[in-house]
This record gives C-alpha cells, sequence and structure tokens, in this order.
C-alpha cells in the first residue's frame, strides 16, 4: 500500500511542477479563436523561410507566444498560493515549491519548445497540423524543463521521468477535446 500512494504521490508532484508549462502549451490553441485577439495574430517567423521551408508555420503567433506565457505564469501564481494548503492535503506528496519567476520560466519554455519542434517538422518535411508521434506531445516538456534549469540549476529526474511517461496521454487527451470543440483541425 505504502508503493502505491508514493507512485501517486509522485504523479501528483510532477503534475504540480508542470502545471504552468501544460497551461502554457494549451493556451495557444484556445485563444487563436478569439476574435478579439486578431491583432496579435502575427506569425513569430513573420512569413519567413530557412532553406525554402518555413521556420515554424503559421500557427506559431505572437498572441499564442503573448498569452501561453502570461496565462502559465498566473496559474504559477496561484499555485504559490495553494502550496502550504495543498501540502497538508497531499500528506505523501511532497509539492515543489512553486514561485512566479519558476511559472514564467517553465512557460516560457514549454512554447519555445513547442517552437523548436515546430522547426524540425518543417525540416523533415510535415506539415502544419500534421501528426508527430511523441515529438509533439513532449517537445514542450524538454523546452520547459531547459528553462527551468536556467533558473534553479537542478532537475529531478524522477520526476522528469513521470512526466514525460504520463504527458503523451495527458496531451491527446486535452487535444482531443480541442478537436471535439473545434478548436483543432486534427485530434491530436
Amino acid at each position: 500500500m505504502v508503493y502505491y500512494v508514493s507512485f501517486y504521490a509522485r504523479i501528483v508532484e510532477a503534475l504540480w511542477f508542470i502545471l504552468p508549462a501544460y497551461v502554457a502549451n494549451t493556451v495557444p490553441v484556445y485563444v487563436a479563436k478569439l476574435p478579439f485577439l486578431k491583432n496579435f495574430s502575427k506569425p513569430i517567423d513573420f512569413g519567413k523561410s530557412f532553406k525554402g521551408k518555413r521556420i515554424f508555420g503559421d500557427n506559431k503567433t505572437y498572441r499564442g507566444l503573448i498569452f501561453g506565457v502570461l496565462i502559465g505564469t498566473l496559474v504559477g501564481i496561484l499555485q504559490t498560493n495553494f502550496q502550504i494548503p495543498a501540502n497538508n492535503f497531499f500528506h505523501s506528496a511532497n509539492l515543489p515549491e512553486m514561485t512566479p519567476q519558476l511559472a514564467l520560466m517553465l512557460s516560457f519554455g514549454a512554447l519555445i519548445g513547442d517552437m523548436v519542434g515546430s522547426f524540425v517538422k518543417r525540416r523533415v518535411g510535415f506539415k502544419p497540423g500534421q501528426h508527430a508521434p511523441l515529438l509533439d506531445q513532449v517537445n514542450f516538456i524538454f523546452g520547459a524543463y531547459f528553462f527551468s534549469y536556467l533558473l534553479t540549476f537542478r532537475i529531478d529526474y524522477d520526476q522528469f521521468f513521470v512526466v514525460l511517461i504520463i504527458t503523451p496521454t495527458i496531451h491527446l487527451f486535452f487535444n482531443f477535446i480541442a478537436w471535439l470543440y473545434k478548436l483543432k483541425k486534427e485530434p491530436w
């Protein structure tokens, strides 16, 4: 029984840590449909190409970057307000401390990681929205952890591997929900 509690506690700890990155990575899909944010819909790569292929594509916009980082960071700030009660609620979980700076780095890193994934997909010949198994689900995780490392100079590798294992399923679930609500063209 203790083994199961500690296993679930590790999942809760990992989700707590990565939550700002999850939110930041999800927000661009949702804000893309808000008409009052149309002025921010310029592609980050300004439509430029590298070796004959778009750098990122039209789907990576300033709107997604700005609002993804902003809302992901706000989630992290909310987490700072709930850390102590959450530790009391999850007796066996040792929730990592969240700070606004860490939430900012996780959020920004997630979106940079997603852009790196888009850059790789364009070089390999994938079209925007075309499914790239695992790359689509974990590229933002690598970016988030890299940027958090730049702030903290440490990585909890057990937590990192838990996040890598659970993220593809969570990512596909939320993409399916966005597809159901016609926010995405494909369910992945």
